[in-house]
């Protein structure tokens, strides 16, 4: 039976054929396809012990993509010499022009004028001192750019390339990943944080999505925690981890981000949060969501039996 790619139908029927331990040379039968693909797709595409559809999709179509220039607004290298540009107070348009000239025949080191007008209008709302670096009387745009697009203006970051290679493990005790959960209409969130090795989760419900009550939440929630037991914590882009700062303080250890939209970089939390979702549907909003009512869901998941963890 010659090799063929798995469609994303076939990864979702994957991660609950998986879930239910189906062994992999019937879930092979079922889908038509030789068992060394069923292998092949489970050992290339899973990266935190659990399968996950949508993020072995990602994995998938980010190896085959890997040669073509990556998304501008996923390129911190290029966002960060356009910022660094601007702030030497170089137009959009001679911004543009010379990224061509430094960077020749390398596009994904390239930007158009609009595209940096846009980005740079929308890093104002993270970073205000650049209003400083417009130019009078130019024309104004519109925020083409979403809202959660502020997630390459974060600025200080450190991304997961200095994090310790010892996290990529998995073993030591202290690693953590920290995410938001969004309730049924933006109506309230959960924060939640998990330990990559033990797989403890702690989380705390937010009203709104505001870094200072994120870092505040953190405060508390952590302080149950051993000092020991508190090392690293990776989160996303998101403009509710900006204060990445007070936020280290807040744990009392090291604050890294995960590329943007790569969220496979912390899959571990991305299946926690699945977790979290069978007590909070997708639907339900959350602003009256209680500590009372988040701890029990927590409760019932950390003593869950974990297949990584010998269904201890």
């Amino acid at each position: 039976m010659p090799y063929s790619h798995i469609t994303t139908e076939e990864r979702d029927f994957l991660q609950s054929a998986f879930a239910l331990s189906i062994d992999k040379s019937i879930i092979a039968r079922i889908l038509g396809k030789h068992i060394s693909t069923v292998y092949r797709e489970v050992t290339r595409n899973t990266s935190t012990g659990y399968y996950i559809a949508t993020e072995a999709h990602k994995w998938a179509s980010n190896r085959r993509l890997k040669t073509k220039p990556q998304p501008k607004l996923g390129n911190a290298e290029l966002l960060r010499d356009i910022k660094k540009r601007f702030k030497q107070d170089h137009s959009p348009e001679q911004i543009a022009g010379r990224l061509k000239l430094d960077y020749p025949g390398q596009k994904n080191r390239h930007a158009s004028t609009e595209f940096i007008y846009q980005y740079l209008y929308t890093c104002i709302e993270a970073e205000p001192e650049l209003k400083a670096h417009f130019r009078q009387g130019q024309k104004k745009r519109s925020k083409r750019l979403s809202g959660k697009d502020l997630r390459g203006c974060i600025p200080n970051r450190k991304f997961i390339d200095d994090r310790p290679p010892i996290v990529n493990e998995k073993k030591r005790v202290g690693d953590w990943e920290g995410d938001t959960v969004e309730g049924g209409g933006k109506k309230g969130y959960i924060a939640s944080w998990v330990d990559r090795s033990t797989k403890l989760l702690v989380a705390y419900p937010l009203v709104r999505k505001e870094t200072l009550a994120l870092v505040k939440g953190a405060k508390q929630a952590f302080r149950k925690i051993p000092k020991e037991a508190v090392k690293t914590a990776t989160v996303d882009n998101g403009k509710e981890f900006a204060a990445h700062q007070q936020l280290e303080e807040a744990i009392g250890g090291e604050v890294y981000f995960a590329h943007p939209y790569h969220s496979w970089e912390r899959g571990l939390n991305e299946h926690t949060n699945g977790l979290l979702r069978q007590y909070f549907p997708k639907k339900r909003p959350l602003d009256t969501l209680t500590k009372k009512e988040l701890d029990r869901a927590v409760k019932r998941i950390n003593n869950r039996p974990r297949k990584s963890l010998n269904y201890r």
